[in-house]
Order: C-alpha cells, then structure tokens, then sequence
C-alpha cells in the first residue's frame, strides 16, 4: 500500500513538473502570479482574471508576445522566481534582498496596504508592533511583511500560523483559533465579502504596512534574467500602458466591485 501510494505521488510529481515546462515552453512568457488575491489575482467560474492578471496580459498583447500565467501559492512563486522555474513573477515589494535574484521593473503593478484583522467583539488594540506580543496570528505561507514583524517572530515574540489563503486565516480567526491576522486590505475585505462576514472582522489602525508599490518581476535565473532589451520593452510598455489610462481602466473594472 505504501508503495503504491509513493508511485502514485511520484507520478503526480511528474505530471505536475511536465505540465509546467510544457507552459514555459509554449509561451513567449511564463508568469507565476499568488493565487486567490482578488482583485489582483483570481480564478472566477474558471475563468483567470484580476488587476495584475490584465495589465500582464495587455501588456504581452501589445508586445505581440504569448504569456502563460500560473496561479500558484506565494511561497512557490517566490521560490519559483529565486530558481528560474517561471520567467516572471507577480507582485513583489521591492526589498534589497530580493534583488540578487530578481529584476524589478519600474511601474508599480499596483500599490497595497497591510492591516491587523481582529473578530468584532475582540478587545485587541493595535498601536505598534510591541502590541501583538504574546499573540498568535495568521499570515500567508512565506510572509514577513517588514523587518520589525520579521524580527518578533524570529525572537519568539510572536507566533504565527501560516496557510496558502487568506480565506483560511479569516475562518481561523472567526473561530477562535487565532487572536488576529495580517493580511492585504483589499484581499481581505473582498473574501468577507465573499463569505458573507462584513463588519464581523475589523481592520485596526494604524496599518501594519502603510500602502506601498508592488512590481513585477524578472528572474534573473529565468530565459530573460540577461536579456536588457526585452525587460526593456516590458517596461516601456508598462509606462505607456500607465500614461494612456489602461492602468486605471483596469483598476475601475475591479475595484467598482468593492
């Protein structure tokens, strides 16, 4: 039994690997985006939209390029990018480090805001970091946020419980499981919106992240980790796309839902 049962993950392994480099393959492009992050990043009805999603897929269009673009957990994509598995990846804070192994374009694909979520009847307030010591909170797998954050945890401050969406951490926290959790403000107020749960969670203040600009990315493991000139159009067409008002279409479409 638990031979078969290594074969059989062995081969979905296998699978899952080929169907990729099949995607890197047959495209001119190969994006890794975070998956289930609306309004940036989603699948509705099957169907792969979001702000990120169409600026990246105007973008390729205009460049007369074929883009693929995987929706895929953060700590993959991240991963991804650090490896060349995917030439592309979407969105990404600009952080010093990141750039020993990706190339961050200029134009912001959008701009975010990070908060503290607590259940409406909690008596957690929020002024500084030192204010969830002792706590436990929930973040998306592979998140730091900023150094203060990365910093209390890493000195056992503060406990946090990672999962793959940030759907998971509200029911967590609407359960009792966690004191609070961190997350993107849009993302989360779209899920409880989702869910039915407005008003139940509560954004305090301040944020914990004030809004700040999120990139697309290079590889530089990746086929255009040294072609300048390709970057290069990708950017001019990113500014362009921003110049004409594409940009902010895009944005109305998605945020005149909230």
């Amino acid at each position: 039994m638990l031979q078969s049962l290594t074969r059989i993950l062995a081969m979905s392994a296998c699978i899952t690997l080929l169907a990729h480099n099949n995607a890197k393959a047959g495209a001119d492009l190969y994006v890794m985006a975070e998956e289930s992050t609306p309004p940036y990043a989603f699948v509705e009805h099957g169907i792969k939209k979001g702000i990120d999603h169409d600026i990246i897929v105007e973008a390729a269009k205009r460049m007369n390029i074929r883009v693929e673009i995987d929706m895929v957990p953060w700590i993959r994509m991240y991963k991804s990018i650090e490896t060349g598995v995917c030439d592309a990846g979407s969105a990404f804070f600009h952080v010093k480090e990141r750039e020993s192994f990706a190339i961050f374009t200029n134009t912001p694909l959008h701009h975010s805001t990070y908060s503290v979520f607590i259940r409406k009847d909690s008596k957690l307030e929020y002024s500084s970091i030192e204010s969830l010591y002792g706590k436990t909170i929930g973040v998306s797998r592979g998140y730091r946020l900023n150094n203060d954050f990365k910093e209390a945890v890493d000195r056992g401050f503060i406990q946090i419980e990672e999962t793959n969406n940030i759907s998971m951490n509200i029911r967590k926290v609407m359960a009792g499981r966690l004191d609070c959790m961190v997350a993107n403000y849009d993302v989360t107020m779209l899920e409880l919106s989702r869910a039915g749960l407005r008003g139940q969670l509560i954004a305090l203040n301040p944020p914990l992240l004030e809004r700040k600009p999120l990139h697309f990315v290079f590889s530089k493991a990746g086929r255009y980790g040294n072609n300048k000139e390709f970057i290069a159009k990708f950017e001019s067409t990113l500014d362009a796309m921003k110049n004409d008002g594409t940009f902010k279409r895009i944005y109305d479409r998605y945020y005149a839902k909230q």
